[in-house]
């Protein structure tokens, strides 16, 4: 393993699945593989993964994220270790998992601005709300930048938890941008965070 001078993380959303096409919310209780165009996204960003030289790869236990994490090691020149960490999973939806867009502006018309604002709040349905995805999530950053200090780390996770995090620190850097789908954080996109003294302060903070 390299001796670096910096911690960074890369965190990398999971390939296309059949749901995502479908605009179908997939939370933790539908886990599908990558569908055709997934691979065909993870595979774009193999070059990407290559540059920055990553020394280490977590990944959730959910399959979609799984299996990106597998298909970037694959495309590795030299492979590296995967790590799971059940935090970095996807939000839990409760019973609103599987609902269509049209479901979901139906049961709750203001779902978008609750997501934008990071005030959401599952629990009526038998999910999550924001608090409780903040702590694990943040949690998880905080255990994964401590046990990988000057190492540049792979961290393939949803998007929910990729929203989160950059609601809280908005200058975090995209340095991939899959395609142009309209969507804030779409499939593969890749976003590079340098961790310093002063990050970890500011995410321990938000766990209080």
């Amino acid at each position: 393993m390299k001796l670096r001078n910096d911690t960074v993380l890369y965190f990398i959303r999971h390939g296309q699945t059949q749901y995502n096409k479908k605009h179908i919310r997939q939370g933790i209780y539908i886990d599908d593989y990558l569908d055709t165009q997934g691979i065909l996204e993870v595979e774009k960003i193999i070059p990407i993964v290559k540059a920055v030289d990553i020394d280490v790869l977590y990944t959730s236990y959910l399959k979609r994220a799984e299996e990106t994490a597998a298909l970037l090691n694959q495309g590795l020149a030299k492979q590296v270790e995967i790590l799971h960490d059940y935090r970095l999973r996807e939000r839990d939806f409760g019973s609103l998992a599987g609902k269509s867009v049209e479901d979901w502006n139906r049961i709750l018309p203001d779902h978008r601005a609750k997501e934008d604002m990071q005030i959401y709040d599952y629990s009526p349905f038998g999910g999550e709300n924001v608090e409780e995805v903040r702590k694990r999530v943040f949690g998880a950053i905080l255990d994964i930048a401590g046990n990988n200090s000057h190492k540049h780390v792979g961290i393939i996770t949803h998007g929910g938890v990729i929203r989160l995090l950059l609601f809280h620190f908005p200058e975090i850097p995209r340095i991939y941008r899959a395609e142009d789908t309209g969507k804030d954080v779409a499939n593969c996109d890749v976003y590079e965070w340098e961790i310093t003294e002063g990050r970890l302060a500011n995410i321990r903070s938000l766990l209080k």
